[in-house]
């Protein structure tokens, strides 16, 4: 007779236990959001999450991720590679279901220091794989369950709002306001517009409406820097050629030729849509 195969859902407890046992060991501050760490009062019905999702306190980042590297976790994508946000890094395990170690959420224009610690203050606790587990306050969850559904490109519904009652979206709204993204939750909740001044406004414009090109993507983020290191930022990431993302969709550590032949790819690409964007903007005067 064969083992049973684990049902996702349960895996995903259990490894959400596994990630807090290792946070315990080297005394690292952790916060389990989104998946089982989210009410069920702010679901219309079950979520079946495929991974876990943790956000470490800055300070406590490196060791914690020495800690996991040393209960058998191996890094999948970085956190330069794994979104435009470099928010977080993906861990993979032969037990356990992929974890997302988030070192920020997007959204918030405080540092992710004082993100944290804001969040942490009035966080609860949970027992998640029969193990108490620290989870955001029911307000952090509508915020940060608000904040992933302002860059879904409008695909997903602000589900945890749409399910609070008006106190608690009004403490939503006050603690959006304490981490500075007041843009972003805006756009979750679809009143984007009334925060135009906004100085991150044409990112959250981007990423709350349906997507467009990458052209798009990377005037947003350079209209939304706000200093000269983060447009340099921006114009070294838009050139890059994301290696991990290559090797996931080739299946095999690229070669050179493969990462040549995707650099002149991705500047190709991107002259087009320059060559579009050009086109329209004339069209339209």
């Amino acid at each position: 007779m064969g083992v049973p195969e684990v049902p996702i859902w349960a895996l995903t407890h259990l490894t959400h236990a596994s990630l807090q046992r290792t946070a315990e060991r080297c005394q690292t501050d952790l916060l389990h959001i989104k998946g089982p760490a989210t009410r069920l009062s702010l679901r219309d019905g079950r979520h079946d999450s495929s991974d876990a999702d943790v956000l470490v306190r800055p300070a406590h980042l490196d060791r914690f991720l020495d800690a996991l590297v040393t209960d058998g976790w191996a890094l999948f994508t970085g956190f330069d590679e794994g979104s435009p946000f470099g928010h977080a890094a993906n861990f993979e395990h032969p037990s356990w279901t992929y974890a997302d170690v988030h070192r920020q959420v997007p959204g918030p224009r405080v540092t992710p220091e004082e993100a944290f610690e804001r969040l942490w203050r009035d966080h609860e606790t949970a027992d998640i794989g029969h193990r108490p587990c620290p989870v955001l306050s029911v307000t952090g969850q509508v915020v940060v369950q608000t904040l992933h559904t302002a860059r879904s490109h409008g695909t997903e519904r602000a589900e945890a709002w749409d399910l609070s009652a008006p106190e608690l979206r009004a403490q939503a709204w006050t603690l959006a306001r304490e981490l500075g993204a007041d843009a972003a939750f805006a756009a979750g909740v679809g009143d984007l517009d009334a925060h135009r001044n906004a100085p991150d406004h044409a990112l959250w414009e981007y990423w709350s409406q349906p997507e467009q090109d990458r052209l798009d993507e990377w005037s947003a983020r350079y209209r939304s820097a706000t200093t000269a290191a983060e447009r340099r930022e921006v114009i070294r990431q838009a050139l890059h050629v994301n290696r991990t993302h290559l090797r996931i969709r080739l299946g095999h550590e690229p070669s050179r030729q493969e990462l040549l032949r995707e650099q002149y790819a991705r500047l190709t690409l991107g002259i087009r849509s320059m060559t579009r964007h050009l086109r329209r903007g004339r069209s339209d005067s």
